[in-house]
């Protein structure tokens, strides 16, 4: 079951110190964290489903969910920019995908709690590496020989993008992001193919393991949506026993069945879309992930070192700058650079440890 104390988002943080500095005040400031939800897939991810099927309540918009969408060639006209969740956000204007659903569940249970949502997908797409469309793939860097395929680097530029200008949508000297979850929605292609469908477990392991390492969060929620059983895509049954495989093979990963969601036969209707969403989202709370009520960020003033470095002890996973951007401590030289032209900083620590406060030192 998650947890969240006084129904608030919580993550474990401590402080940075540099060794030689002057201090001559220690305010200490905090800022609350906001989670963000990786939404990315196909076509059933991206939404064909029409708004003007959904219920009058199902139609409002939700203040305290923003998302960010980029799609390839699918255009809802509101793309690449953070806005209010509501209807629309699907394949084209008046389509709908899963995120409405998702984000109104989260919020509803999540009442006090600013959420975010960044969506990529892209339609008639495949996780694994098709020989004769290589550029219509998924395909993870650890199931392609440190390759990825066009699909997931997007997917990381998007996520970059959409932290940069994550100030338009909370204000950054209150709100931090910090990632809380992952869906996928995506294989009735790969499910057309023999060889995909035999491949697909092994890519959608990569595939989560990778998401993982790139937003460094080792233990990140994952959900799978899972296809539907359609002749369209034959081998359908591989797929589902693929995608039910991964969640026993790996932690913090679980499926939704969207077996008998109503479809026009490919695509989900609005109500299946709903479902979709509110599902995953009731997934999602139930697992383990613990969070702390607010981040916690010391200050430093009058520091005397003017290039310094980090070392982060083991166990100790991330690096946050005041703006809210992450850099992994895997970057090295690079980021000893990144450090020198800012003093404070926030670090965090992998989700499986105990939390609290720790020092790590900053020297010249």
């Amino acid at each position: 079951m998650l947890k969240l104390p006084n129904k608030q988002y919580a993550v474990r943080y401590f402080f940075l110190v540099p060794a030689l500095v002057i201090l001559t005040s220690l305010p200490v400031l905090s800022k609350t964290a906001v989670p963000v939800f990786l939404l990315a897939g196909q076509s059933n991810m991206s939404g064909y489903a029409s708004a003007n099927d959904l219920t009058a309540d199902q139609k409002t918009s939700v203040e305290n969910v923003k998302i960010y969408v980029d799609m390839t060639w699918e255009n809802n006209g509101k793309l690449k920019e953070w806005m209010t969740l509501g209807p629309g956000f699907g394949s084209f204007s008046n389509n709908i995908g899963p995120e409405l659903s998702l984000g109104r569940t989260l919020s509803e249970k999540l009442p006090d709690t600013k959420i975010a949502i960044v969506k990529v997908c892209c339609g008639s797409t495949y996780l694994g590496n098709y020989a004769s469309k290589p550029n219509d793939c998924w395909i993870p860097p650890s199931s392609n020989n440190g390759n990825a395929g066009p699909h997931y680097r997007r997917m990381l530029s998007a996520v970059d993008d959409a932290f940069k200008a994550f100030n338009s949508a909370y204000d950054t000297s209150e709100y931090v992001p910090m990632w809380a979850g992952f869906v996928w929605h995506q294989g009735e292609f790969d499910g057309q193919e023999k060889n995909l469908a035999d491949a697909y477990e092994t890519n959608l392991t990569c595939l989560i393991n990778d998401i993982r390492k790139d937003l460094n969060v080792t233990d990140l929620p994952a959900i799978i949506a899972m296809i539907d059983v359609q002749g369209s895509w034959q081998f359908n049954s591989i797929i589902r026993a693929a995608e039910i495989a991964v969640t026993k093979n790996l932690n913090n990963v679980d499926t939704l069945d969207t077996k008998g969601f109503p479809t026009d036969g490919v695509h989900y209707k609005a109500q299946g879309q709903v479902k979709m969403g509110t599902i995953a989202a009731e997934r999602w709370l139930d697992m383990e992930f613990v969070y702390d009520p607010t981040v916690k960020i010391c200050q430093f003033n009058n520091m005397t070192s003017k290039h310094p470095r980090i070392t982060i002890q083991s166990g100790w996973s991330n690096l946050i700058d005041l703006s809210g951007r992450k850099f992994a401590p895997s970057q090295g030289k690079a980021l000893q650079s990144i450090l020198s032209s800012s003093n404070i900083y926030i670090a965090t620590k992998n989700r499986h440890g105990t939390g609290g406060l720790k020092i790590v030192k900053m020297y010249k």
